[in-house]
């Protein structure tokens, strides 16, 4: 399963029911873009009752965020 991530993307944690949408991807780690070891990041706008307002953005590796996507627990929407 190739999962492919864009800005404005809406993911769904299946566990609490919470939505995000992909707001920013961003390089955390690495030189440049094409750095072997580059480490890309997104941050993540969460929507939920039970999530407080000064936790609503939350960065997420790209890594990371793959793998609960392929594992089944996030639901990815693609917004095109």
């Amino acid at each position: 399963m190739k999962v492919e991530l864009n800005i404005g993307d809406i993911v769904v944690d299946l566990v609490t029911g919470e939505a995000g949408i992909l707001v920013s991807r961003y390089l955390l780690a690495g030189e440049t873009a094409t750095d072997p070891l580059a480490l890309w990041a997104w941050d993540i706008y969460w929507i939920g009752k039970n999530i407080e307002r000064n936790s609503r953005l939350q960065p997420w590796t790209e890594y990371g965020l793959i793998n609960v996507i392929k594992a089944g627990t996030f639901m990815q929407y693609k917004s095109n």
